[in-house]
């Protein structure tokens, strides 16, 4: 009897951090450019639990232009990037480039229509 009892405490636990974790949606954001498209588009909060995309106002921060040869297409495409101060882990995975910081992570995602995904991550249960 005491072991489920145990289950029960560490399931309630469970279940409250994962229902004060509503802000953890927040963390994650994306910004798609067509291609030639340096303006890019809106950006959306993408879900961990898979709720409804958000719009989200405005860009993660200054914008640098970052030039790539398309993995797809093989077209040199530039986008703008909000890189954070500090020298990233640059990991190619497939078909995208992440710059990896630690607890932050811009991931570059290039798409078989010759558009790039832009996903702005600042980790679970982090602030944006």
């Amino acid at each position: 009897m005491s072991n489920r009892f145990c289950w029960l405490k560490w399931f309630a636990v469970f279940a409250a951090v994962i229902g004060t974790a509503g802000g953890a949606a927040a963390a994650r954001v994306r910004f798609h450019y067509g291609p030639g498209d340096l303006g890019g588009t809106q950006g959306q909060r993408i879900s961990w639990l898979g709720a409804p995309r958000e719009p989200v106002p405005g860009v993660p921060g200054p914008m640098v232009p970052v030039t790539f040869q398309h993995l797809f297409t093989g077209a040199t495409v530039t986008v703008p990037l909000a890189l954070p101060p500090g020298t990233p882990l640059i990991e190619h995975v497939r078909n995208r480039i992440v710059y990896n910081y630690g607890s932050y992570t811009v991931d570059v995602r290039f798409l078989p229509d010759g558009s790039v995904d832009v996903i702005y991550n600042s980790g679970l249960l982090r602030a944006p």
